[in-house]
C-alpha cells in the first residue's frame, strides 16, 4: 500500500512538470497548429513518463526481492543449468536495445531508421528460443489427467473397503 502510494505522489510530480513544460513551450501564431504541437509533445512526454513509470516499478520489485530473477535462464523447474536458448535471445536483445540507444543519442535524439538484417537476427533468436522451447515440450508429455465422477468416486470406495462384492454400489 505505501509503495502504491508513492508511485502515485512521483506519477502526479512527472504530471505537474510536464504541465509546466507545455505551459513554457514556445508555439507558432497559428493556434490550432500550437495546440497541437503541444498536445503532441505532451503525449510523447506522458509516454516516456509511463514507460519510466513502469520500468522503475519493476526494478524496485526486482530489488526488494518480489520478482525473483533465479529461473531467468533455467529451462525448467526440474533442470539445472543455463539454457543456451534464453541466454542468446537475452544477449541479441541487451546488444541490440543498447546500440540502437546509443545511435540514438549519437544522432541528435532521433529514431534510427532500423536494418531489416537486425531484425532478421532477433527473428532468429527468437525463433530459437520458441523451437527449443517446442522439443522440450514435446519430450516431456503431461501426464494425462482424468476426472473423477461422484458415481465413479464411490464405487472405488465400496471396492475398496474390506467384504465388499467389489461391484459397484447398490449392486
Amino acid at each position: 500500500m505505501k509503495s502504491t502510494i508513492t508511485y502515485i505522489i512521483l506519477g502526479a510530480v512527472i504530471l505537474v512538470i510536464l504541465a509546466v513544460i507545455l505551459t513554457q513551450l514556445p508555439g507558432s501564431n497559428d493556434a490550432t497548429v500550437q495546440l497541437l504541437n503541444k498536445l503532441k509533445i505532451a503525449t510523447g512526454f506522458t509516454l516516456l513518463a509511463l514507460i519510466f513509470l513502469f520500468g522503475f516499478a519493476v526494478l524496485v520489485s526486482i530489488a526488494n526481492g518480489t520478482i525473483s530473477l533465479a529461473g531467468l535462464l533455467s529451462e525448467s523447474d526440474n533442470v539445472k543449468g543455463a539454457s543456451m536458448s534464453r541466454f542468446q535471445l537475452l544477449i541479441f536483445t541487451l546488444v541490440i536495445g543498447f546500440s540502437l540507444f546509443l545511435v540514438t543519442i549519437a544522432n541528435g535524439m532521433q529514431f534510427p531508421k532500423i536494418p531489416p538484417e537486425i531484425l532478421t537476427l532477433l527473428g532468429i533468436s527468437g525463433t530459437t528460443y520458441a523451437v527449443s522451447k517446442g522439443i522440450q515440450l514435446g519430450s516431456n508429455p503431461t501426464p494425462n489427467t482424468t476426472t473423477t465422477t461422484p458415481i465413479d468416486a464411490a464405487a472405488q470406495t465400496a471396492q475398496s473397503q474390506p467384504g465388499s462384492k467389489g461391484g459397484p454400489v447398490g449392486s
